[in-house]
């Protein structure tokens, strides 16, 4: 019988989704989704529907996927951020279906299964990837989907699945190119590496046997490159601009990230710490227990080969010089089979005196943060939930009792952050500020394009033009307004009509500098001025 403390979360998730998929400004953003909505309402307008475009070209920097499934939802329900982002929410429910699937096929038990898909439901990674038009939510459905397809195989002995699974997994090209295939590739070698590779006193043998007796495995994994064949030679012979969108995607925008401005690797091991949010420390706690407390259950082989996928595909994005946290998201999914496959239960993870003690400093910083920046609902529901962390701890007698205090306040971190931190702290509303621009023509001065595409996607019915803040003579002459983003000398014809402030992306203090403002709860060091400009009218 599934405990009644679950259902509660059945309906917060849906709820916290319906709050955030309307809102322009997304309480976890991310900056490729503004380029995605402008090309998605750009193929609309302009009837590019086979080939989506963006700025008046055929869009050359991601397969057309998602923008179509945008343009389908966009169709159907009205133009608009709820009906764009919906598609990844879509995304979100197949993914935890599926785990759903999983978890119960491996432990027969429908508590653990729903307990599984809403923790990862809270987790970062849903709530960040599900609420936006990316691929990333996308990706972690097709990795999953073959993983579930491979599973039932295996389990069942029905070829069918794979078979299935590999054709319906080649559509993921779709989203971002062939990185999909080479993570699937190196789902295989490490399935085959613990499969195969045999340490018995200290000498190596090969199993090859194990190879022949997956032939099918092999083999269907030819099927995986069907679609992608197809649309790349749908691509090269019959689109006039084909094989430049081919040339420019695989050579410019894949083959580039290895010529880009080099990063830290640190960045790719932070997006395992990042993405399982809340739940960070049991999730290490769990892998280290793996490596080095092994359980022979019948699933250790899976435990094993995810373990060596895990460390193969963060060697793979560490060889790029471009190397962001996301990168690691479509992999996340399988720590939350790891548990069911070693016959762990939730309760024993996130109970620990670690996670139990990392839990209340979470809501210690969060009171802090609360007072620094007066929020006074955060400040009375980080006070609770240190109460009842630290009552679950020395005062609850009930070993139940303790369990839902620690559930309850970890699985609420992420909401508790959305609603009462982010949100009233979060920039104004583009489309309140500006409301007699609508329907007029608007120069928008920024460093960067894409300041432009966001603004654009905000004032839906409005022509808008953008201009470096050298280019503003040129750009910005036949424009009834001008939005400035970047505080440059604006022409004289032009008089202001308004001023905001939004939170600086990019902040360049050092930490003394950082510390005094935070102490000063001086705000100006972490804003910048946005001004609203009009044309004709004295100053």
């Amino acid at each position: 019988m599934v405990p009644m403390m679950l259902y509660p979360f059945l309906l917060l998730l849906p709820f916290i989704f319906g709050t955030i998929l309307g809102i322009p400004d997304a309480p976890f953003p991310q900056g490729d989704e503004i380029m995605h909505i402008r090309s998605i309402r750009e193929s609309l307008s302009s009837g590019s529907y086979l080939i989506p475009s963006l700025s008046g070209l055929p869009n050359p920097y991601k397969p057309p996927l998602l923008f179509w499934m945008g343009m389908a939802s966009d169709k159907i329900f009205g133009m608009s951020y709820t009906s764009e982002r919906l598609v990844s929410l879509l995304f979100g429910i197949a993914t935890m279906f599926l785990l759903y699937r999983l978890v119960f096929q491996i432990r027969k038990s429908k508590t653990d299964a729903l307990l599984t898909i809403i923790l990862f439901g809270f987790s970062f990674l849903s709530l960040k990837f599900f609420g936006l038009l990316m691929m990333e939510g996308a990706m972690v459905f097709f990795l999953l989907y073959y993983f579930y397809s491979f599973y039932f195989y295996k389990k069942t002995k029905q070829s069918h699945y794979i078979i299935l699974g590999s054709l319906l997994t080649g559509i993921g090209y779709l989203l971002k190119g062939p990185i999909l295939h080479v993570y699937i590739i190196l789902f295989l070698l490490s399935y085959f590496y613990v499969k195969v590779v045999r340490f018995q006193k200290g000498k190596l043998s090969l199993r090859l046997k194990e190879i022949v007796n997956e032939k099918l495995i092999v083999f269907s994994f030819g099927l995986t490159l069907i679609i992608p064949i197809l649309w790349i030679l749908f691509l090269y012979f019959t689109i006039p601009a084909g094989k430049d969108l081919l040339r420019f995607f695989f050579i410019t925008e894949n083959i580039g990230k290895f010529y880009s401005a080099n990063q830290s690797g640190v960045r790719i091991w932070f997006g395992w710490i990042l993405y399982t949010i809340p739940f960070t420390i049991p999730f290490l706690q769990l892998i280290g227990s793996s490596i080095s407390k092994q359980k022979q259950t019948k699933h250790q082989s899976y435990v094993m080969t995810f373990l060596v996928f895990f460390l193969l595909v963060t060697s793979v994005h560490l060889l790029p010089n471009r190397k962001d946290p996301y990168y690691v998201t479509p992999f996340i999914c399988f720590i939350f089979l790891i548990p069911s496959m070693r016959n762990l239960s939730w309760e024993s993870l996130l109970m620990t005196k670690t996670n139990q003690i990392t839990n209340v400093i979470v809501y210690f910083i969060l009171t802090f943060l609360a007072i620094i920046l007066r929020l006074p609902y955060l400040f009375i529901f980080s006070l609770l939930g240190i109460v009842v962390l630290s009552s679950a701890r020395y005062f609850f007698q009930s070993k139940n009792n303790q369990w839902r205090a620690v559930f309850y306040s970890q699985i609420l971190i992420l909401p508790l952050i959305i609603f009462f931190l982010l949100k009233p702290m979060s920039d104004p509303d583009l489309r309140d500020l500006t409301e007699e621009v609508e329907g007029n023509s608007i120069c928008v001065v920024a460093e960067n394009p894409w300041t432009a595409m966001d603004v654009q996607n905000k004032l839906v019915n409005s022509k808008v033009q953008f201009a470096l803040p050298l280019t503003i003579a040129e750009n910005c002459s036949h424009t009834e307004y001008l939005i400035n983003f970047v505080g440059t000398e604006i022409p004289k014809e032009f008089s202001k009509r308004a001023t905001w402030f939004h939170w600086k992306q990019h902040l360049q203090m050092n930490p003394q500098l950082l510390i005094s403002a935070i102490l000063k709860m001086d705000k100006s060091k972490f804003q910048t001025e946005i001004s609203l400009w009009k044309r004709g009218e004295l100053k």
